[in-house]
């Protein structure tokens, strides 16, 4: 199958390189003025300085007063495009064997309306300046350095069309100050903080850009039009760096933790570790990690999962989230690397006596992990990471003895990641294996796979300045393992072999592998008014990601088009709006269609910042082939869902949005009501308070609920599930200085359903809902049919639920020196779950404090240097 991958894409590689790769006079664009900017060919001359600026914001060195050239004419680029901007904005910038020096005059007329509104490092709060550089020249990635007027700073990465990585953090110097006419920004980079090819002479891609907060209005000193398919393409030029000496970069960041847990038995625990980097060569960087510790990275959200798919939780340890987008192959909701499968919960779970007690880790260890990124001036990127983790055990504590038993093998995952640019960077051709191997050698682990090898393509080529593009991903998957885990894997919610109607599908427990593949085409206009898309993309039934990547679902085609009209330009009360149709069409390798889909959507932004958004969606045809957990695919009926938001100005200091879906069903039952109120209050410059609620009511006519076996026939029970969920989460952030800053996150969430009454699955496909579902009775105890056949016995358990947690962290950190930072983190849990319903969920909220508490203290010091 892989051979199939590679000669369809190297097909259409050969094909599309006989068009045309770029055309620099911008023509994109309706407007006349906008095409004359966006062509116009900016050069910057940076001027090496024998003097050293001392960073502190103020400009006032003699190297700003007599060395290099000031420079301005900055084009606005909204919301009036192509305009005079309201205030001027001049740039210098000089350079010495170590470091780039950039300074930023932000002229304003108005100096008591400035925004120097503190706030997260990346977070983009009041005014804002700064430079973007394709270091690379390869047309689609760039470093970004950034100011806010209140000196935090805000850095990231390009990566291509309008794909940000703002987990990217290097090590640099920045301040600014606030003058009578203007506020100021003083910026140092090292060398080492950029990649580059080693030449004589630099010639880099520049972008200088500058918001002002309070008119929602951005400049720019080359124009990159707002309705581009793409930015680094388009950017300046910045030239002039030459004779750089080359220093291998060297960085070390030791750090040493302690934590105290009061509410449990090892009440103590102390860490030691390390983190760096290594410059391979001038393009080319090693971050690596040993003995890592997280522990002040944000708890994830709560939530209670009555579906048979994955939920799935965002990255947020920095050593993998930084530099990660380099490693990227995603296709639809899948992802061939998802680094939360490295460190991941325990996969097993001892059982253990109501006079004995259970201690085990929440995650497995991670004993180290290296990563190589980066990109030659060839074009040719390359990421390669490797991580190994612990075997990990658990303690089973009685009055006379305690037991261990394994519950995760030690484990090493790799990956490797590769991309060549050709034509200026509108064609890229790249690949990506990925592999885990587990080392188990305990019999109750044997239920897990021995190891995965995972391998993709992917292309995607752009012309006519990046206004077409066609893409395609094609990529093969093989697990291997005892009969056991093999015969588990296909039995899994991603694949359910064991289906009694999927005619395609041959469940073997025989087997020792599991292998399938999937991918992806699209193409189509992407920029301009009119923007039309289309794809389709499949995974076959047996292809499997989930050990190193993430697969939601296997066994299935799908085929998405979409046409969007989009207007940038003021018109009346109006900034901007847009209008997009889409449909969809699902169905399986078995050829049975699963679904269609339907939808329309709207969105208004108005001259006073006000946002105003609706949408209609329509569902028909739908059958649920994992509903019934590996039993029959069962029928969905026809259901519509309408929602809108709306919102106010967020440039103010008061912020309220509001957003509503309902969706109903043909079957006159199911119904999902949701509302979300969202309130961000910035009660001064350093200080911030916002608070995201959702309700949600809802009743499903087919909540699975469980098979039971009647005289020899496997049965399937669902019910009509009423359900009552709320969630909230609520943050204050209180900023002294931009390097020292108090957090704090709180999230309580509670869930309570009922069932009001019990079916079996009878002919599950039938449109006729009688015909669909029998259904059953409970009497006293027990859940039986017409004829007194017995599905479930109460007194053993109950479907009814109610479930409450909480869920927090304090955060205080101190950039105490550039790249080194001192945390004190207080994390505090609280969970709860009942086979109840309570029909108040405000009361099962009040009793969130009821609930005994779990807490953690941290301390964690790092301290980072250069060698």
């Amino acid at each position: 199958m892989l051979s199939k991958i590679t000669f369809t894409l190297l097909f259409i590689t050969s094909f599309v390189f006989v068009i045309r790769a770029q055309d620099y006079n911008y023509t994109l664009s309706d407007d006349s003025l906008v095409n004359q900017y966006a062509s116009m060919k900016r050069v910057y001359y940076a001027t090496r300085t024998p003097m050293v600026p001392k960073i502190d914001g103020k400009l006032d060195d003699e190297c700003w007063q007599s060395v290099g050239t000031w420079d301005g004419d900055f084009i606005q680029q909204q919301p009036h495009q192509a305009q005079k901007p309201s205030q001027e904005t001049e740039i210098k910038i000089l350079y010495d064997d170590k470091y780039l020096y950039f300074a930023i005059i932000a002229y304003d007329d108005e100096p008591d309306e400035m925004d120097p509104i503190l706030g997260r490092r990346d977070e983009l709060n009041g005014d804002v300046a700064g430079i973007a550089l394709d270091s690379y020249q390869d047309k689609q990635t760039a470093f970004e350095f950034n100011l806010t007027s209140a000196g935090q700073k805000i850095d990231l990465m390009h990566m291509g069309e309008y794909g940000w990585d703002f987990n990217w953090n290097a090590v640099w110097d920045g301040k600014t100050s606030l003058g009578d006419s203007a506020w100021y920004a003083e910026m140092r980079v090292p060398f080492s903080q950029i990649r580059y090819s080693k030449k004589e002479e630099q010639v880099w891609g520049m972008h200088i850009w500058r918001w002002i907060h309070r008119l929602s209005e951005e400049s720019q000193w080359k124009l990159i039009p707002i309705d581009a398919p793409a930015m680094v393409y388009i950017f300046g030029e910045l030239r002039g760096i030459e004779n750089i000496p080359y220093k291998r970069n060297f960085e070390v960041m030791p750090y040493a933790s302690g934590q105290y847990f009061p509410n449990s038995t090892n009440k103590e625990n102390f860490g030691f570790g390390v983190d760096g980097k290594i410059g391979v060569t001038s393009n080319f960087t090693l971050d690596y990690t040993f003995n890592p510790d997280f522990g002040q990275v944000e708890a994830d959200p709560s939530e209670l999962n009555l579906t048979s798919y994955e939920v799935f939780y965002d990255e947020k340890r920095p050593f993998f989230l930084e530099g990660n987008s380099i490693l990227e192959y995603n296709s639809g909701n899948d992802m061939l690397f998802y680094s939360r499968r490295i460190g991941h919960a325990p996969s097993y779970e001892p059982d253990y006596g109501e006079d004995q007690t259970l201690e085990m880790p929440e995650n497995t260890s991670i004993i180290n992990a290296l990563k190589l990124t980066g990109k030659n001036n060839n074009g040719f990127s390359l990421g390669l990471v490797n991580s190994m983790t612990a075997r990990e055990t658990a303690t089973i504590k009685s009055a006379d003895e305690s037991i261990k038993e394994a519950i995760e093998p030690f484990t090493n995952y790799s990956i490797a990641r590769v991309k060549q640019d050709f034509n200026e960077g509108s064609t890229v051709l790249g690949g990506i294996v990925t592999s885990s191997i587990r080392n188990i050698k305990d019999e109750n682990l044997e239920f897990l796979t021995d190891n995965s090898l995972v391998g993709g393509l992917d292309f995607e080529h752009n012309w006519k300045n990046r206004k077409y593009y066609v893409a395609a991903k094609g990529f093969t998957s093989r697990i291997s393992g005892s009969e056991e885990s093999i015969a588990r894997l296909q039995r899994n919610s991603r694949h359910y072999f064991q289906r009694v109607d999927a005619d395609h599908l041959d469940y073997d427990p025989s087997r020792t592998s599991l292998s399938g593949w999937g991918g992806e085409i699209a193409g189509g206009k992407r920029s301009g008014k009119l923007r039309i898309t289309g794809d389709v993309e499949w995974r076959s039934p047996g292809v499997d990601l989930n050990d190193v990547g993430y697969l939601r679902q296997a066994d299935y085609i799908d085929q998405n088009f979409r046409i969007q009209y989009l207007v940038n330009k003021p018109k009346g009360i109006l900034l901007n709006y847009s209008f997009r149709l889409a449909q969809g069409h699902n169905w399986n390798f078995n050829g049975d269609n699963l679904r269609d889909n339907f939808s329309f959507t709207a969105g208004w932004r108005f001259k006073n910042y006000w946002r105003f958004d609706l949408a209609a969606y329509r569902y028909i045809n739908e059958i649920d082939t994992r509903r019934l957990r590996g039993g029959p695919s069962l029928r969905i009926d026809n259901r519509n869902r309408l929602g809108a938001a709306i919102q106010t100005n967020s440039q103010r200091d008061f912020f309220v949005g509001l957003r509503t879906d309902f969706t109903r069903s043909a079957d006159n039952i199911t119904f999902d009501n949701s509302y979300s109120f969202q309130v961000d209050w910035r009660v001064s410059t350093r200080f911030m308070l916002s608070s995201a609620s959702s309700y949600i009511n809802e009743q499903d006519n087919s909540q699975y609920i469980r098979r039971s076996t009647v005289n020899g026939n496997t049965e399937y029970v669902v019910g009509n599930l009423e359900r009552q969920t709320f969630y909230n989460t609520f943050r204050a952030e209180f900023f002294i200085t931009p390097e020292l800053s108090l957090q704090y996150y709180g999230s309580p969430y509670v869930t309570s359903g009922k069932y009001v009454d019990y079916r079996r699955v009878n002919d599950s496909e039938s449109k006729d809902l009688n015909q669909r579902f029998e259904f059953l009775t409970r009497n006293n105890d027990l859940l039986t049919d017409n004829d007194g056949n017995v599905y479930h016995d109460f007194s053993s358990s109950d479907f009814d639920f109610n479930f409450q947690e909480f869920r927090s962290n304090f955060v205080a950190r101190w950039e105490y020196k550039t790249g080194s930072t001192f945390y004190f983190v207080w994390s505090h849990n609280r969970s709860n779950y009942q086979e109840a319903y309570n029909s108040s969920l405000f009361d099962s909220f009040k009793d969130i404090r009821k609930i005994s508490a779990e807490n953690a203290f941290m301390i964690k010091f790092s301290y980072w240097f250069s060698l």
